[in-house]
This record gives structure tokens, sequence and C-alpha cells, in this order.
């Protein structure tokens, strides 16, 4: 991929970034964090459920992103239960995606990341299949959990080996989602 192709769409994510992130904090702003707060406590169980269904979604439907979802949820629940439960969604979106292409295959991954992904992604895919598979899986999880987690699916590369991963890429980033995004979003409203 060529510089002028990359730059257009780094503008795109981040034109996006901001656009979420304006929204939320006129939303936050209009309904009030003491409003939003009392809200998931009335909700009571069903919230971090919900929250965890949402983030684990965004990451199975692989367009959206579930980032945004995870810094919202640093905002509205206590950091550490916020931290736990992206967590758990991360685990449960990124092992759905891997067992669904595992068992679906390439087909159903192309019409779920569109075919113009689908290139990249065997790209990705040959690179897992060396013997350093599981550290380069560890290291690129951060970038496109969802992604890398259907290309991971298409490999031979056992869950286990893969579940290992993800752990290990999945603390950090939901770590700095929860902590570090909730932040600033707060530091805005």
């Amino acid at each position: 991929m060529s510089r002028s192709s990359l730059l257009p769409k780094i503008l795109a994510i981040l034109l996006t970034f901001t656009v979420f992130y304006a929204v939320m904090i006129l939303l936050l702003r209009a309904i009030g964090l003491e409003n939003a707060h009392q809200f998931i406590q009335q909700a009571g169980g069903w919230a971090p459920f919900v929250f965890v269904m949402l983030c684990a979604l965004s990451l199975v439907i692989a367009p959206l992103s579930g980032s945004s979802i995870f810094i919202v949820g640093g905002t509205l629940f206590d950091k550490e239960q916020a931290l736990l439960l992206g967590f758990i969604a991360s685990i449960l979106g990124c092992s759905i995606n891997f067992w669904m292409s595992r068992k679906m295959g390439r087909g159903m991954v192309a019409h779920l990341i569109g075919k113009n992904h689908l290139e990249k992604l065997d790209r990705f895919t040959k690179r897992l299949e060396g013997h350093r598979g599981i550290f380069y899986l560890t290291l690129m999880m951060p970038l496109a959990q969802d992604m890398i987690s259907y290309a991971a699916g298409l490999t031979p590369l056992s869950y286990s080996r893969f579940a290992i991963a993800l752990i290990l890429s999945t603390v950090p980033l939901v770590t700095t989602y929860v902590y570090l995004g909730s932040s600033l979003l707060e530091a805005l409203i």
C-alpha cells in the first residue's frame, strides 16, 4: 500500500473518531454525567450485559469499531468494571469471529468483511502460518482485533494458541481504551 493511498484512510479514521467523540461529549453534556450514571445503576444487571453484548457485536460485525464503546463504558461504569466487561467482550467477540471463520470458511468471512479486505486478510493469514505466528498475532491483534480473529480462524492455528495471543493483546488494548479514552472524554464533558 502506498503512502498516498494510506493517507485518506488515516484521515477518514481520525475524522470518524473525532465525530464520534464530539457526539458523545454533546450527548453526555446534554444528559449529564450524573444522570447517565443513575440510569446505569437503575438498569441493574442488564447494563453490564448489554455493554458486553454491544462491544462483542461491534467486533463480530467487522466494519464497526468497538473502541468507542469501550471508551463510553469507562465513562458510564466505574473504570475497573468497564475494564473487566471490555475484556470479557473482546474475548467473546474475537472468539466468535475465530470460530465463525473456522466453521464457515472463507466465503462467510468475505461476506462479513467485504471482498476488498479479503486480499489483505490473505496476506495476513500467510504470515500467521509461520513458526512465529502466535508472537506476530499478539503484536498485531491491537490494530484490528476483528479482522485478525477472522484471519486466525482460517489458519491451522489452534484455538488455545489464538486465545493466548488474544488475552495477551486484549489487556493493554482495553486498558488503554477504558482508562485513557474515557479519562479524555470525561475531561471534555
